[in-house]
């Protein structure tokens, strides 16, 4: 399992044509997925081309000791380690105002040092999930692309996009590596975690490839 996501990291980085001094920062969080990633990228980059960047939303008591995990999991493997708080607003928006707030203090980050990518962890099952919300919302799906411009010279890059999460959970038991799990993402009233805890799991009742089907859609 180490291996295959490992070589498919590398597959996305190469695919870029990257420049060999290029500086990534990557965006953890102390989840499964950022964790895997700070543990395989660095890896295979090179540990002293990486900033990881731990985003705290202020929204709650526990990201901190989330981002703990990642800070220690850093220090670790010798990589710099920064922690950045924002803040976001009351409201319904919450989620979306965290997401915007989160991406300009990683985009403010990499102009500060020179980095031109903002690696993140986004994978497999995350894809089938924006899928299920854009058709939920009446809009048409599109592709999460590996790598998009974010604007000020800087872009986003995915490189774990067909990565399911099962496989990544197992890359983490394998290394021993420690995670959080975000309470949020557990909480049926925002509707990814609904998806993701009571939708998809009753449509892979009936169809046990969905994510895969949602995924190619």
């Amino acid at each position: 399992m180490a291996s295959i996501i490992n070589k498919i990291i590398k597959e996305e980085i190469e695919s870029l044509k990257i420049p060999k001094d290029a500086k990534f920062i990557l965006a953890v969080s102390g989840g499964p997925d950022s964790q895997c990633l700070l543990k395989a990228f660095p890896h295979i980059v090179g540990e002293n081309r990486c900033l990881a960047v731990g985003i705290d939303h202020g929204l709650r008591a526990s990201a901190g000791q989330e981002l703990e995990l990642a800070e220690h999991l850093a220090e670790a493997k010798g990589i710099k380690f920064e922690r950045v708080r924002v803040t976001v607003g009351d409201g319904p928006s919450v989620m979306a105002q965290a997401r915007d707030a989160r991406y300009a203090a990683l985009v403010e980050k990499a102009v500060e040092i020179g980095a031109k990518y903002i690696v993140t962890g986004h994978n497999a099952d995350d894809q089938a999930e924006t899928v299920l919300i854009h058709l939920l919302r009446g809009d048409i799906p599109h592709k999460m692309e590996v790598a998009r411009p974010m604007g000020r010279g800087v872009a986003l890059f995915r490189p774990m996009l067909t990565i399911s999460r099962f496989d990544i959970l197992g890359y983490l038991r394998r290394w021993e590596v420690p995670f959080a799990e975000d309470p949020s993402n557990a909480n049926p009233k925002y509707l990814r975690s609904w998806i993701r805890h009571e939708l998809l799991p009753m449509m892979e009742s009936r169809s046990p490839q969905i994510r895969k089907f949602l995924t190619r859609l």
